[in-house]
């Protein structure tokens, strides 16, 4: 049943962070992640060709979903939560703290499947104790806006004719989550564009691969930014997730890491 889609995405993203507790990370990340799953490590990456020939690192990682929202049909979904990770190693080291951002994938009858991750950290711990969240794109919003690839164009055109600001201004969801490297997350649209973390300079943003769910309602895309006086160095890597809403499509989840971390 498509109702069920939050809840079995959110159940599917809980056992994988258990299942890191259990064993460790590369192994949860080898069983949860898409043949063609992707994370950044230096640029976009598949995870599992990434990690299969690499040992376990000395890490311990956990974490649970905060918001999970799917589309219509079920088939895309989108969770975010914090992160906590440790050293095994230093066990008494102070831990790091942050924020994953995933998008999973199902086919029909099939288990949910990690197909991009992308998260930040910041110094101190958020939402970790906050009550779980797990929406439904609405149904039926689909004739306006035209397709996801004419959102993104319409958002970097924006961009790089006013900036960074003025493109999430008129992009953004009511409920937009924002996530910077280094700054705690930041929800809605209001407080995002408020935000110290919110740029003001016009950027440059590549996509490299983009889906739409089945039902048309609800997809992302990924890629590289960069300064629009440098386009051809990427400043980093993005992760956007989008709902079309009745007045079109909007950004749910925004997500970027610099390059070099």
């Amino acid at each position: 049943m498509i109702a069920e889609a939050p809840a079995s995405l959110a159940a599917a993203e809980t056992e994988f962070g258990r299942h890191s507790m259990r064993e460790d990370m590369r192994v949860a990340f080898l069983a949860n992640f898409a043949d063609d799953g992707v994370f950044v490590r230096d640029g976009w990456r598949v995870s599992n060709d990434w990690l299969r020939p690499r040992p376990a690192p000395p890490i311990v990682l956990d974490w649970h979903p905060q918001y999970v929202e799917t589309a219509s049909s079920g088939d895309l979904g989108l969770s975010t939560g914090p992160w906590i990770l440790t050293s095994r190693k230093e066990p008494s080291a102070p831990a790091a703290h942050g924020q994953y951002v995933s998008v999973w994938r199902r086919e029909s009858g099939g288990p949910w499947k990690v197909a991009v991750d992308l998260g930040i950290g910041h110094p101190q711990q958020a939402l970790w104790d906050a009550p779980l969240e797990a929406r439904i794109a609405p149904a039926g919003a689909t004739s306006s806006g035209g397709d996801l690839g004419q959102a993104e164009a319409r958002f970097a055109a924006e961009s790089i004719a006013r900036g960074a600001r003025a493109a999430y201004a008129a992009a953004g969801a009511d409920d937009l989550r924002f996530y910077r490297e280094g700054h705690a997350p930041v929800k809605g649209r209001a407080a995002a564009l408020a935000a110290a973390s919110m740029e003001d300079e016009r950027l440059a943003w590549v996509v490299e691969k983009s889906e739409t769910a089945r039902s048309g309602d609800f997809g992302y895309a990924r890629g590289h930014y960069a300064r629009a006086a440098d386009a051809a160095m990427p400043a980093g890597w993005f992760l956007r997730v989008w709902r079309r809403e009745a007045a079109g499509w909007r950004i749910v989840m925004d997500v970027t890491n610099p390059a070099g971390r």
